[in-house]
């Protein structure tokens, strides 16, 4: 959605072919009609804007359930989008392929549909920070652009191409070179890591802050004499990392000195 400052909408970017017919602002039709297929509750997870202020780098949570939710579900392939501001369309389209879940987190429990992307950096116009995770595992890979196969306009924007994407055990049978990561820190390495890490931001060219979500500390079913949900007490954290390996140049942004940093290892 674009807003003013007052927090109207002004326009909201949807797929082709969605209707919204209680809708008061205008609809943009912006995006590929396959994200219609996206999982409730899984859709554009994380945003970030290039330096310029010119272009969006958007991020798919979940991979879109294609031609099915159990497809979708044992899925390891996502989307990654490159949004034109000023012409208000997309300009790319990236697969991202996710870690094997049971490899990614030890919980033995551990579902495929439960691994996520939540959150996306800007480096530079080739190279972006996301943010892989479970709730209890997280980590952060730097991504290059470079080297992968655009695949706007091409028969995986089509709903009625079979294979779909999302079924390709190794998408590189087809031709599609997904986006290359490279590991730049482990979160669970760290004692005292909270969970559901979704909030990632690069301070400087050493330095990124991450932050949890505590889903407003609420719980299910449990409530006090008053009626009030009574949650776990878990609270809303930003830990500044100090990172290992330098990134590449970065504009930085104002950081609070009072934050607790950590070494990654």
């Amino acid at each position: 959605m674009r807003l003013d400052r007052s927090g109207k909408v002004l326009k909201r970017y949807i797929p082709e072919g969605l209707k919204l017919a209680d809708a008061d602002y205008p609809l943009v039709p912006a995006f590929s009609p396959i994200f219609t297929k996206r999982k409730i509750n899984r859709g554009f997870e994380g945003l970030a804007m290039s330096n310029d202020e010119k272009t969006l780098y958007i991020v798919l949570q979940s991979p879109l359930l294609n031609p099915d939710r159990k497809t979708g579900d044992n899925s390891r392939n996502t989307r990654v989008l490159i949004f034109d501001v000023a012409s208000e369309k997309v300009t790319a389209e990236y697969v991202y392929r996710f870690d094997v879940a049971k490899e990614f987190d030890p919980d033995p429990k551990m579902k495929p549909d439960e691994m996520k992307l939540s959150a996306v950096a800007f480096v530079n116009p080739t190279t972006l920070l996301i943010l892989e995770r479970t709730d209890g595992v997280a980590k952060i890979y730097s991504v290059d652009m470079s080297t992968a196969t655009n695949i706007l306009n091409s028969k995986w924007n089509d709903p009625k191409t079979v294979p779909t994407l999302e079924s390709l055990e190794n998408p590189a049978t087809e031709n599609v070179a997904v986006l290359q990561k490279t590991l730049v820190v482990d979160l669970s390495k760290f004692e005292n890591m909270p969970e559901k890490i979704e909030g990632l931001v690069i301070l400087d060219r050493n330095t990124i802050a991450v932050a949890n979500d505590n889903d407003f500390d609420t719980a299910e079913n449990k409530y006090d004499a008053d009626g009030n949900n009574i949650g776990k007490g878990t609270k809303n954290q930003v830990i500044v990392i100090s990172l290992a390996k330098q990134l590449p140049p970065v504009v930085p942004v104002i950081a609070s000195a009072a934050l607790p940093t950590h070494g990654a290892k």
